[in-house]
């Protein structure tokens, strides 16, 4: 698919198959062995497939678990050690971060974080994807009600707006996520272009890693790791915690998904 700017050898096979599956079931008179005749020449139907390979569902505080640590250990942590050295901020990454769930979830923590009487830290959260329709509706900010069942009721008055069904994250919040295309296989840059250098205390780059292949998977940990400050957090997704160990990272707490780079010696 050059013509449309997608290399699937990257992806993983079995959800490239699954993604032809899905369009299959969609085109039930195509025959299966018609299939990629039907790609030589039927455009609309290769953007179906593309569309259907696009890497986009999120949810706010997506793993409890994982959140949790956030919350009460990985944060307050960063927070104790930038408030050691002054005029230094904290320097977060969502990466792959779809339609803004995940960092405004940080956002919201830090704020909390930030209401508590050690006092405030300065903080910037860099949100990139390479699918600019989802930047635009992370942009927007407004969500229905299937992003929200993990948002405690205390957080939905305290940082959003209902808007009829759907809910719209506060201006307080919003302003405090800098959003940015970024394709995390591409060489170049090395890092988020607002971010200008990296240097990364927190990356969160959750459920992406076991969509793709094996070398992929390596080119984007090698990203990630080379964006990591020293003692920097990485947080995946559950599933993806056997990737992260082949790849020379440890998780801080067990089943938590949240990492560091493995010290060599």
């Amino acid at each position: 698919m050059s013509s449309y700017n997608l290399d699937i050898r990257g992806f993983d096979n079995a959800f490239v198959e699954k993604s032809i599956g899905r369009r299959l079931s969609a085109n039930k008179d195509i025959p299966n062995d018609n299939y990629l005749a039907l790609l030589r020449h039927d455009r609309q139907e290769v953007t179906h497939l593309i569309d259907s390979m696009h890497i986009s569902y999120s949810e706010f505080f997506r793993n409890p678990l994982t959140f949790a640590y956030l919350e009460q250990f990985v944060l307050p942590q960063l927070k104790y050690q930038k408030r050691k050295v002054t005029k230094t901020e904290l320097r977060i990454w969502s990466a792959a971060c779809a339609s803004g769930q995940e960092p405004y979830s940080v956002a919201i923590l830090l704020d909390e974080l930030n209401q508590e009487p050690t006092g405030k830290i300065s903080f910037r959260i860099f949100a990139t994807d390479n699918n600019t329709e989802e930047l635009e509706k992370a942009k927007q900010g407004i969500f229905n009600p299937s992003n929200m069942q993990k948002v405690s009721l205390k957080r939905v008055q305290n940082y959003f707006v209902q808007k009829k069904e759907n809910y719209s994250i506060s201006s307080s919040i919003k302003k405090l996520v800098d959003f940015s295309r970024f394709d995390l296989l591409e060489e170049q840059p090395a890092s988020p272009s607002p971010s200008i250098y990296g240097n990364f205390d927190l990356v969160i780059c959750s459920n992406l890693l076991f969509y793709y292949a094996p070398a992929s998977r390596k080119r984007i940990l090698d990203k990630i790791r080379k964006n990591m400050a020293p003692g920097a957090f990485l947080v995946t997704g559950e599933t993806e915690r056997d990737i992260l160990m082949k790849n020379s990272f440890s998780e801080v707490y067990e089943n938590s998904a949240i990492f560091q780079k493995k010290v060599l010696s």
